[in-house]
């Protein structure tokens, strides 16, 4: 099963671009990539168009490869799922140096081995800000088993559970922006609110989750349990940060998973 953004970069790649030749030219060798910190107006050009979930989700820090000129790929940063998350992993005295690459994409002309050179980079700028734990996630549905994360030496530590779930109302996601790039309908935009419950602000009310899920399917939702995903940690510093933190792992670290554990493989 091919993953889903080889698939969208095969397909883009039979589009008409009059600078195809100058960019392809470029990306023959990473000597002529950087990567620099860019603004999300910026990354949403190519997270929206490669991305398997096609959103922007929660990111808080984006970063662009570039060959000249011109954007090849994007990774993005964010807030871990679950309040308990970001401190499971490497204790709760570390968990404020948590962040989940939770989105990234590379067009179909990037050197390629891109991906790898961009997370890589992106990693490091943001161990700089004082980041050095990173969680990512791949998934099976798209036909990822994290490749590129084994390219770069992360650390695998097992499958999730499947106990999450999402709700969609009127066929479409309750996600930020449509895969085609829409924005999401005023209905969408109140009840993605409204399930957090036992909260202030509006659409909150206090009540437990399983109360505001019948009020949801009242109305017209329809709740799906996800896939399990691939979990993978990097940890990124100088040798004394990574020795402290790779001894504070908590998470079970286990052998690459392989192709076959791809859904549909």
């Amino acid at each position: 099963m091919k993953a889903h953004q080889r698939i969208i970069r095969e397909k883009h790649a039979l589009e008409i671009d009059p600078l195809i030749d100058e960019k392809r030219a470029l990306a023959e060798s990473l000597a002529n990539a950087t990567v620099r910190e860019i603004d999300r107006s910026t990354a949403k050009e190519v997270i929206l168009k490669y991305e398997w979930l096609g959103t922007m989700g929660t990111t808080d820090f984006q970063f662009g490869l570039y060959f000249g000129e011109h954007l090849a790929g994007v990774v993005c940063f964010g807030r871990t799922a679950g309040t308990k998350t970001a401190e499971s992993i490497c204790g709760k005295e570390y968990k404020h140096r948590v962040k989940v690459l939770n989105r990234g994409a590379c067009v179909h002309w990037a050197h390629p081995h891109s991906a790898s050179f961009l997370i890589s980079k992106a990693c490091r700028l943001m161990a700089e800000k004082g980041f050095n734990i990173f969680v990512a996630y791949s998934d099976t549905e798209a036909g990822e088993i994290g490749t590129v994360y084994q390219a770069t030496n992360w650390l695998y530590c097992g499958m999730t559970n499947s106990a999450s779930s999402m709700f969609v109302w009127g066929g479409k996601p309750a996600d930020e922006e449509f895969k085609d790039g829409s924005a999401r309908d005023e209905r969408c935009i109140q009840h993605s609110t409204r399930i957090r419950t036992n909260a202030t602000g509006a659409f909150r009310t206090k009540c437990s989750r399983r109360e505001r899920r019948k009020q949801l399917v009242a109305e017209g939702f329809v709740f799906y349990k996800t896939s399990p995903k691939h979990r993978y940690v990097n940890i990124v510093g100088d040798r004394d940060t990574v020795a402290v933190l790779r001894a504070a792992l908590r998470w079970e670290t286990y052998a690459y998973p392989k192709r076959s554990m791809a859904a549909g493989a």
